[in-house]
């Protein structure tokens, strides 16, 4: 595994990484924005492209490329492993089964899925029906294998066979929802029978579930009700409210052009996509979520709703939208006409709809125009109070949701001008207003999490972090102090602390190379970049004396604290040996205090 990681930071930069996550401008020799861990106005967020490390100076948080992954998306080492791999083209072997985490083996299970659905649907004569469906629906060859599209034949047990031949237990296939245990006696059956599949993946690629489309002559067939569309339950792995179809896709697309255009069922998405328009995605028929909403917002900040919209009704539909008003997006809408959906409008119209997307309307004129729209006819010298009173309660909501202060100012003084009623009293209601979709509040500044480093715990990076990155002077400092192990607060700093002494003393020089190739432990490579990366940020304009100049102000604080502590030791021990009246004790006691007084004067 050690080597897998050294390839992969080999061929991957932490800036690439991160920045698919954050937008970063360049601050000196490093990269700056706003933290993905916790809501900031000021950006304290800092990434090192010269020791591929990363640290946030409002929530501590930091580390490199691994431990970034496994914190913005949730995941265990071997998982983050297996995205940067998948990033780096650097092949990781199986795991051995017994050392594979339940994740991983159910994200194996859904990737074989999937290559054996897409199989059936290129290869075997059941699928002749579906081939002609994506044909007629206009889904092209390429399209089919970019996405990976699939079909599973109307058997209860194709599937549930083809993995269990690849020694997976059924309890494992059950927990990657693609099987059912049966009710009664034992055993399992497939959850997918006789539907065209959608493979369902992550931002990086990872097949998580599926989207399975019953065809229009099976479901004219039975006699029952039959859904329409229906996906893979809530696994560990897959978790509808954080994925968006197509997003993997779509992301960088999204991020070059600086919008994302977002449609409501899989096969608009691969219209989309077909036509040249790669940055679209959906939410698979669900409301949109915060979750998905804040993935969005790491891409791109503009979103064009391409929804079949008759005044954004009060549906599933119109909470998505409030989320990601919420949440700081500039949303537009963009008009379908006569259109059913988007795959039918680039279908019939592929110029109309490259000029509906230009003529996109921002959401909050379209519900200005549809709230005032009913009342066209009387003008708006003739609206009366209960139809101002009736647009009112339209748009206030709206307005309440906004995730900027400025801007739901702006649209309450339209508001009030349109109506012509006093901006006083409409900013009165807003401020009353509740409601159970309130997002208003989204972007104000939470405290970091973490408890603020302790005066003690900065003296210590900022030693060690200048004698490492400054050797002459460094080596200057350690041929008049001997340093104690003690003084440093954490294992962390005692360790280079450590490692730099033993090196002096044996070389009578500081080699900051050399000194951490003697590091095999991650974490504690990752707390030596660190160290170096703070150095570089707070003294890359000092001169040498300055900087000598902290060395031994760091040191010092470090020494006194730590004397101090002892001090109060000493007083403990004094006082315990008074009490006792053992004179031995207190005579001990004594001339350790005097000794501590004189070191701490010194």
């Amino acid at each position: 595994m050690a080597d897998h990681v050294e390839e992969i930071k080999s061929k991957l930069d932490i800036l690439d990484v991160v920045s698919e996550y954050v937008q970063l401008k360049q601050s000196g020799s490093n990269f700056r924005g706003l933290c993905p861990f916790h809501q900031e106005k000021t950006p304290s967020f800092f990434v090192s492209p010269d020791r591929q490390i990363y640290h946030c100076f409002g929530c501590g948080e930091g580390g490199d490329m691994f431990s970034f992954i496994q914190k913005i998306e949730g995941v265990d080492f071997p998982e983050a492993l297996r995205i940067l791999a998948e990033k780096a083209g650097v092949e990781i072997k199986q795991y051995d089964s017994h050392n594979t985490s339940q994740r991983t083996k159910l994200l194996d299970i859904c990737e074989l899925s999937a290559k054996f659905y897409h199989k059936i649907l290129l290869e075997s004569s059941s699928a002749e029906e579906a081939r002609k469906y994506l044909e007629k629906r206009g889904v092209s060859s390429q399209t089919i294998a970019a996405f990976q599209l699939g079909f599973v034949p109307d058997q209860w047990d194709t599937l549930f066979k083809f993995l269990s031949k690849r020694k997976y237990q059924g309890s494992e296939i059950e927990a990657a929802g693609l099987v059912v245990s049966k009710q009664k006696g034992s055993g399992y059956y497939d959850r997918f029978r006789c539907r065209l599949m959608f493979p369902i993946n992550d931002a990086h690629g990872q097949v998580v579930g599926f989207t399975g489309r019953v065809l229009p002559s099976k479901k004219k067939k039975e006699e029952r009700e039959i859904a329409k569309y229906i996906n893979t339950p809530e696994t560990e792995i897959y978790n509808k409210s954080r994925v968006l179809y197509g997003l993997d896709k779509a992301k960088l697309e999204a991020k070059k052009k600086k919008y994302f255009i977002l449609v409501e069922g899989n096969m608009d998405v691969l219209a989309c996509h077909q036509a040249g328009y790669k940055n679209t995605i959906c939410s698979s028929g669900t409301a949109l979520t915060t979750e998905q909403a804040q993935l969005l917002k790491r891409y791109a900040p503009n979103i064009l709703l391409a929804f079949d919209m008759d005044m954004a009704g009060q549906n599933a539909t119109k909470r998505g939208i409030d989320v990601l008003l919420g949440q700081g997006l500039n949303v537009k809408i963009v008009n379908l006409g006569k259109h059913k959906d988007p795959d039918e409008f680039i279908q019939k119209d592929g110029k109309g709809w490259k000029k509906a997307l230009i003529e996109s309307l921002p959401i909050m004129e379209y519900y200005f125009s549809s709230a005032f729209q009913p009342y066209q006819s009387k003008g708006k010298q003739l609206l009366k109070i209960e139809d101002k009173k009736e647009i009112t309660k339209k748009l206030l909501p709206v307005i309440a949701k906004l995730g900027d202060s400025v801007e739901q100012g702006l649209w309450l003084r339209k508001l009030a001008e349109e109506l012509s009623v006093s901006e006083v009293f409409l900013r009165d209601a807003l401020q009353k207003m509740k409601t159970p979709y309130s997002y208003s509040n989204s972007r104000e500044v939470k405290k970091p999490t973490k408890e603020k480093e302790s005066m003690e715990e900065q003296s210590a990076k900022g030693f060690l972090g200048l004698v490492l990155k400054n050797p002459k002077l460094g080596a200057e400092f350690f041929k008049k102090q001997n340093l104690l192990l003690d003084i440093f607060p954490s294992l962390e700093s005692q360790k280079i602390a450590g490692l730099i002494r033993d090196y002096y003393q044996k070389y009578k020089k500081i080699d900051q190379l050399k000194i951490k190739n003697k590091i095999k432990d991650r974490k504690l490579e990752n707390y030596y970049d660190f160290l170096l990366f703070l150095a570089e940020k707070n003294f890359t304009e000092s001169n040498d004396i300055e900087i000598s100049q902290a060395i031994s102000s760091f040191f010092l604080a470090l020494k006194k604290k730590y004397l101090r502590a002892r001090m109060d030791e000493a007083m403990n021990e004094l006082r315990e040996a008074e009490k006792a009246g053992q004179k031995k004790l207190i005579e001990k006691a004594s001339k350790r205090i005097t000794k501590i007084s004189q070191d701490l004067a010194d």
